[in-house]
Order: C-alpha cells, then sequence, then structure tokens
C-alpha cells in the first residue's frame, strides 16, 4: 500500500463454504454446452510427440493403454505437486511433513509429462504456507518471533506473515495482545478462541510463552512509544490499528513451533506449490532455451503462473482462468 492504493477484490461465490463447486458446475455446464467431450477416470501417462510437434497423450483408463490424439494442441492444467513427496524432497523440502491443501491428486505429473519432452520449469522452490491465524486479533497485537522481535507488519494479507514466520523466523512465534484488544474483536471472528497464557506483567508473560524476556520488554517498549502517537515506525502499519498495548496481556499460540492445535482448532501449517512449467502470455509451454515447444500450453498450478516469494488467496483462479483461456484459444487455433 506504500507504492499503490490496493483495489477491493473478491474471488469467493456467495455460496456456503468454498464454494468452489459453484465455479465449476458453471464452468463444466458451459464446457458441455459448446460440445466439449469430458472423459473423467482416465489418468494421462506422457505426451506424445511426431516431427518436434506435441500430438496427443498416452492415458490409463481403468488398466486400459489409451491414446488421444490432437490435431492443433494439447493444454496441460494438471495442478501442483504437493502431493508427490519424492518432488517436494527434490524440489521444495521445506514443505514435507506439512499439511497439504490439495484435492489429493497434486502428483505433478503433468509438469513432469512436460519436462519428459523439453520443457524448463521455473519457481519451483516457491510454495505457500499458511496457519491458522485469526487476522482480526492479529492486526491490533504484535506477532513476535522466539528472539521476542516483531518481524512484519501485521496489517498485511495473513499469508505473507504466516509464510515469514514458518520459513524465516526463529520459533516459536506468538500473538501478542491486550485484554482491550482480544475485546475489540467481534464474537464472531474470534471463534471462542481465549489466549494460552496470560499475564500482569509482559516479563512473566515471556516466561509462560519460552521468549526471552528483556527481549519481548524491549519490544512492546519501542511498539508503544511509537503507538502513543499513533504510528509504527518499525513497519508502517496503519494509524487504525496502532495503540499502546496495556496490561494485562494475553499470548496466543501459531503453528510456527507452536502446538499443532489449539482451542480445537489445527495451527499446523499447511500449503501447496506455486512452481511449475514454464510458460509465455499465450500460455505457450517453453523449453529451457526459452523457445516455445510446438503443440504444447498449460495453465494453472502446473505452471509457474504469477507467483514469486509467497501467493495471495484466489491468485490460482487468475492462473487459471486468465491463462487457460490464452491456452484453449491458443490450442483450438494450432497456434503453439
Amino acid at each position: 500500500s506504500s507504492i499503490a492504493r490496493p483495489a477491493a477484490r473478491g474471488h469467493r461465490p456467495p455460496a456456503p463454504n468454498f464454494a468452489g463447486n459453484v465455479l465449476m458446475d458453471a464452468l463444466v455446464a458451459t464446457a458441455r454446452k459448446a460440445g466439449v467431450t469430458l472423459h473423467c477416470d482416465v489418468r494421462a501417462r506422457s505426451l506424445i510427440v511426431a516431427d518436434g510437434r506435441v500430438v496427443g497423450v498416452r492415458a490409463t483408463e481403468f488398466g486400459e493403454e489409451r491414446e488421444y490424439r490432437a490435431t492443433r494442441g494439447v493444454v496441460l492444467a494438471t495442478g501442483g505437486f504437493v502431493d508427490n513427496d519424492r518432488m517436494l524432497e527434490q524440489w521444495a523440502p521445506q514443505q514435507v511433513g506439512k499439511d497439504k491443501v490439495s484435492d489429493g491428486r497434486d502428483d505433478g505429473s503433468g509438469i513432469e509429462m512436460g519436462m519428459d519432452v523439453g520443457a524448463a520449469v521455473r519457481r519451483m522452490h516457491q510454495t505457500e504456507t499458511a496457519m491458522l491465524i485469526i487476522p482480526r486479533l492479529a492486526v491490533g497485537a504484535m506477532l513476535v518471533d522466539g528472539d521476542g522481535q516483531r518481524f512484519i507488519n501485521e496489517e498485511v494479507y495473513p499469508g505473507l506473515y504466516c509464510h515469514a514466520a514458518v520459513h524465516h523466523r526463529r520459533p516459536p512465534v506468538w500473538v501478542i495482545i491486550d485484554e482491550k484488544g482480544i475485546e475489540d474483536v467481534p464474537e464472531s471472528e474470534l471463534w471462542g478462541m481465549q489466549p494460552m497464557h496470560a499475564a500482569e506483567t509482559i516479563e512473566e508473560l515471556a516466561a509462560d510463552c519460552g521468549l526471552p524476556a528483556e527481549a519481548l520488554a524491549d519490544t512492546l517498549r519501542r511498539y508503544n512509544a511509537g503507538a502513543r502517537d499513533g504510528q509504527d515506525p518499525q513497519f508502517g502499519k496503519s494509524s487504525r490499528w496502532v495503540r499502546p498495548l496495556e496490561p494485562p496481556f494475553g499470548a496466543y499460540p501459531t503453528g510456527a513451533g507452536g502446538p499443532d492445535s489449539f482451542n480445537g482448532l489445527p495451527l499446523k501449517p499447511q500449503g501447496f506449490t506455486l512452481g511449475g512449467l514454464h510458460t509465455d502470455l499465450q500460455s505457450r509451454v517453453l523449453d529451457r532455451a526459452g523457445e516455445a515447444i510446438p503443440g504444447l500450453f498449460a495453465a494453472g498450478r502446473c505452471t509457474h503462473g504469477l507467483h514469486g516469494e509467497g501467493y495471495i488467496s484466489g491468485t490460482s483462479l487468475g492462473d487459471g482462468s486468465f491463462f487457460g483461456r490464452r491456452a484453449g484459444r491458443g490450442a483450438a487455433q494450432g497456434t503453439g
């Protein structure tokens, strides 16, 4: 927000739960109306190449080998590789042992199918990592690491501070807040969660949390010094959320060095992969020399897509829809 004014955005239809089915039902219905034939329970195994061009896929349907031929192009849209521990160990070992956000079939097969015909990959080490932190609680608090230090503006998108906490800070990471801060959170957003530890002094709270007392007390002193003027000199948090924290204090654990669950809710970090096939703006898959592989397109999480370090909620929809449309058009026109 220091560079450009953030635009309001939304990516979840007004329907129960996460509502992904609302989007997919509409897309499938539209595809069928357009005359697309859908083949389910078929596992693609490898790409077919003839005269340097991708012309189809080899697949298995209930143990029976099949071949699908394409006259103009093949589109890979097979998801990431978070469900493939072998690929995680090779490319993104920091994600090994963490919970997986997927449908259980992000096995990286499409990425490896592309690599088998010479495709390049990008940013295979990048992952999305999140854990349960109540944003409305954290924004009025201090996020501190195992050294008792703040490390980020608590106002930013939660995925950013979760990623920083899990991968770049000494554990354990805690949410440090006061009684008024908890009372300010609407009950509907607090999910009935009370602090794991509470104390009259910051030094006592530090001892309960396993944090260095002098360091945490100094962090609080510096935070409050700016907060008295509605400022956050260290990280630039908006004055809307900045005020001095006063005793009694409370501490909420996080999945970065904390327990796997708290108050019946899971804290363990979870995530998915962001790296994948190297594609251009036309969704053509590129080889290691940066040249398009004839007949091969890709979109969604099997590509490197939009992401660098970290993830913003909903952007996989952009990777899938924007680049998926370009891939479909390219394959239909045979422009790859």
